[in-house]
Order: C-alpha cells, then structure tokens, then sequence
C-alpha cells in the first residue's frame, strides 16, 4: 500500500503547508470492491465529491512563491476515507452519512456493500497514517521556523449537493476559518489575494480549516485557514480544467502564501483536524 500522504517539500525556511487532501481519485482494488456503485455511477460520484485539479492549484502556487511552501496532498479519492473529518462520533457530518469512512454518496444512497475493508480497517490503513504524516509535518516546520500556516486548498460545485442547505450563498470563494486557529491577519489577507476572483465570503456554504489535532486548541502557533473554490471558476461545462484560470488561481494562493510567510516569520503567529461542516 502507498503512503497516503504525500509530502512535497518546500523551502526549509518556510513554515506554510499547503494542504489538498480531496484532489485524489484513487481507488484501491480492495476497496472498489466494497463500493456499491456501477463504474458510471462511481465516475458521477468522483465528478461531484472530488475537488479537481486543487493539486495543480497548490503545484502552481508552490512554483510562483517567493518562498516554496511545503505540500501535503492525499494520494486517494475521499471514498477511501476523508482525511479532514473526525474519526468518532464527535464528526457532525456523520448525520449524513459522510463522517471519516463514507457510508453514503452525495446523493444520499448507499455508498458501500459491507464487503472489503471495515471502516476500521480503512481508518487504520488510510486515516490514521495520512493524520500522522500532516503532524509530523506541522512538527517539523514549528521547529525549523517556530510557526506553522496550514492553508487548506479545496473546491465546491456550483450546484449544491443533495446533503447541503441550497439556502447558503455559494460565494466565488469561501475562507474557512476557525475561531483559535485564524488569526485576523490571516483572514484578511484570504479575502484580498482572492478578491480578483469574485465574492469573497466567510464560512458559507462550508466552515472550518484543518489543524492535525495534536496541534487543535493546544498549540497557538499553528495557524490555519480554509480556502473553497467554487469550481465553475476554473473548471469547463464538462469538468475539465482551464489551464489559464487554474494559473490565475494558483497566483492567487502564491501570494497568500507569501503573506503568511513573511507576518508569521516576521510577527510570529498565533493563532488540527477541519472544524465545522465541511464539504
């Protein structure tokens, strides 16, 4: 089995992780043959739940910095498992059927045959190693730099999903915040670099940003914020990426990054798991 994580190194002076944990689609054999979806049915799935082409947002970001940020990108389809949710009972998305170990698609209807891997199985195999690597990760810029920013890199679709509010704007971009780890700094200066995109909005339609919870509420050096991008932004009517938007989004995150980095080297920052309900 492969790592589930993988770790694309940055500068050793720079303490941001850019973290895209929904770009995967990959699906090991072991466990497609637990999923209760026809192969046209599992490719809507992938098309609705999968946040396309954020890893070659993060990539392009990471090469247009002034000070490469660190990556941390899960290799597999969130149907494995969701490495941004909580693992017990605490998760409020499991009212959905969509906690760590996915039980139901977007839709609603089930999601896996009882064959294949438990959930606990796949939580060991999958969840917990991917958690331990973004924790070692975090370590090890804390300690190189004394501040970590963990920038969260996701999209949403246009169109809502059956298990969501249809009431809640669905803003060009969401800033995913929470309230130990976002420090103002670090909001605002979400909401400028990607306000060239269009609405910038806070916490709508998902809430929340990851911090690896050794780190959640006890380190306050970790900062972190979310950033969704609705996917009609740089994606074509049929799914597909358009290179030039995905590069203007990329530079969009370059400069955030650069601004985290040089307020928390400079300022030094204060202030897991993704918090809130998320997408």
């Amino acid at each position: 089995m492969s790592q589930p994580c993988v770790i694309h190194p940055g500068d050793s002076s720079s303490p941001v992780v850019l973290h895209v944990p929904h770009a995967g689609r990959e699906i090991p054999p072991e466990v497609r043959a637990g999923i209760a979806l026809s192969e046209r049915a599992l490719a809507a799935e992938l098309a609705e739940s999968t946040d396309t082409a954020t890893d070659s947002i993060a990539a392009t970001a990471a090469e247009r910095t002034a000070r490469r940020p660190w990556r941390a990108v899960h290799r597999y389809s969130r149907m494995v498992v969701d490495p941004e949710r909580f693992p017990d009972a605490s998760e409020p998305m499991l009212r959905y059927g969509r906690g760590a170990v996915y039980e139901r698609t977007c839709g609603g209807a089930p999601l896996r045959t009882g064959a294949g891997p438990t959930a606990d199985e796949l939580l060991a195999r999958y969840f917990h190693p991917y958690a331990a690597a973004v924790a070692a990760l975090v370590r090890e810029r804390l300690a190189a730099t004394g501040a970590a920013v963990v920038i969260d890199v996701h999209s949403y679709p246009a169109r809502p999903s059956a298990f969501e509010d249809a009431a809640r704007p669905r803003p060009a971009i969401c800033v995913g915040t929470d309230a130990t780890h976002t420090p103002p700094w670090l909001a605002a200066a979400a909401r400028r670099v990607f306000a060239t995109a269009g609405p910038v909005d806070f916490d709508t339609p998902y809430a929340g940003c990851y911090v690896p919870l050794v780190h959640y509420r006890r380190d306050l050096r970790v900062a972190a914020v979310m950033i969704e991008i609705r996917r009609d932004l740089y994606l074509d009517a049929h799914g597909e990426p358009r290179h030039a938007a995905v590069a203007d989004l990329g530079s969009m995150l370059a400069e955030l990054a650069d601004a985290a980095t040089v307020y928390s080297l400079t300022s030094g920052s204060r202030t897991g798991t993704r918090h809130g309900e998320r997408g």
